[in-house]
């Protein structure tokens, strides 16, 4: 087995912080772009994976997938329609059906493919018929994606019903701490999706994402991102090549901006993160003992975990050896549990990406 060339990822080492105006702004100094408690670090390098991919957003706006409910919590179902490949990101939101839900794993729906399985979790509880004018038998839209880490190890590698919906809950009851008002909807109170819609929501995670959007404008070979909340590392995200990380940054973007936003104390103190503590991270993921699965046809998913992470490495195997997507996420402040399938009830080995940390 190869060594892992992850790290052969470059480092932005830019610094953006807020400069106290009502729209926020950006100052240059040497760390990683910052604004008040995220801080994101630019992950750039040369494309593994020449093949284009549609995003599931960009797939149902252009109504090429049809994504079916089948009556089952733990499972959808998909037709493409196009002579496109479909890269669907585990924890992508869909909404509407009989209940919203997210996507449990990765997967690549090859061009014509129809009836394709899709893991999945509810988002929503109780519900479970059309919502307003929505349809109960498909799925409209796919606009946000899971939106802290606890949600993403929830339904990732706990694969625990259960689990999601408590940190759906846990979610909702910050965040109004938060905004000072309540931000479930009365449509449907348990729904992740109508709370992410909620505009006091929106607007606190967009002034997250205005400031620091700028750090990726303009550059053409940004394959992912990392992040540190309050001073830790939380999750970094990288993706096979520059294209599709591009289609997918502003939705990864906001849910590190949700997390940050849930997290944030103005009377906290913390150090600026540094380039040094991400690089340590990210080479002690990787020594982690491998396991590997077949998650879907052509599709493998490659896991390691240490006491700190849980790497979770997904292939499209038709497409090359390289990294389709990788996630590593800190388990600093989570409690998780083995991995099983018994979430979806109800309801390997390590691939390489041209990259390093310099």
């Amino acid at each position: 087995m190869k060594k892992s060339i992850l790290m052969s990822a470059l480092l932005s080492l830019t610094c953006l912080s807020a400069c106290g105006q009502s729209t926020p702004t950006a100052t240059a100094s040497s760390s990683g772009y910052t604004y008040k408690n995220l801080t994101i670090f630019l992950i750039q390098g040369k494309d593994e994976l020449s093949r284009n991919y549609l995003t599931l957003e960009e797939a149902m706006k252009q109504k090429k997938i049809t994504l079916h409910e089948t009556g089952s919590v733990g499972e959808l179902s998909v037709d493409n329609s196009s002579s496109e490949h479909v890269f669907i990101m585990a924890g992508d939101i869909v909404k509407g059906g009989r209940q919203d839900r997210t996507i449990g794993e990765d997967i690549v729906l090859a061009p014509g493919a129809k009836k394709v399985p899709l893991k999945s979790f509810c988002v929503e509880q109780s519900r479970w018929s059309s919502r307003g004018s929505e349809s109960a038998a498909v799925f409209s839209s796919s606009e946000k994606t899971l939106n802290n880490k606890a949600l993403k190890v929830a339904a990732r590698t706990e694969k625990s019903q259960d689990k999601v919906w408590k940190e759906v809950a846990d979610y909702q009851a910050k965040a109004s701490e938060k905004v000072s008002a309540e931000v479930k909807s009365s449509t449907s109170p348990t729904s992740l999706q109508l709370t992410l819609e909620n505009d006091k929501i929106k607007g606190s995670i967009s002034e997250y994402v205005n400031a620091l959007q700028p750090a990726f404008d303009g550059k053409n070979d940004v394959l992912g991102f990392a992040f540190f909340i309050n001073g830790k590392i939380s999750t970094v995200e990288t993706f096979g090549n520059a294209a599709l990380f591009k289609k997918l940054q502003k939705k990864l973007l906001e849910a590190a901006a949700s997390e940050a936003f849930e997290q944030y104390d103005e009377k906290l103190k913390f150090e600026t993160p540094v380039r040094a503590a991400l690089k340590t991270f990210m080479e002690q993921a990787e020594q982690g003992v491998e396991t590997a699965r077949q998650t879907a046809t052509l599709m493998m998913e490659y896991t390691k975990k240490t006491d700190s992470s849980i790497l979770l490495r997904s292939v499209n195997t038709d497409a090359g050896k390289a990294a389709l997507h990788t996630s590593i996420y800190s388990t600093d402040g989570l409690s998780t549990d083995s991995d099983s399938d018994s979430g979806y009830q109800y309801g390997g080995r390590q691939r390489n990406v041209n990259r390093v940390v310099r």
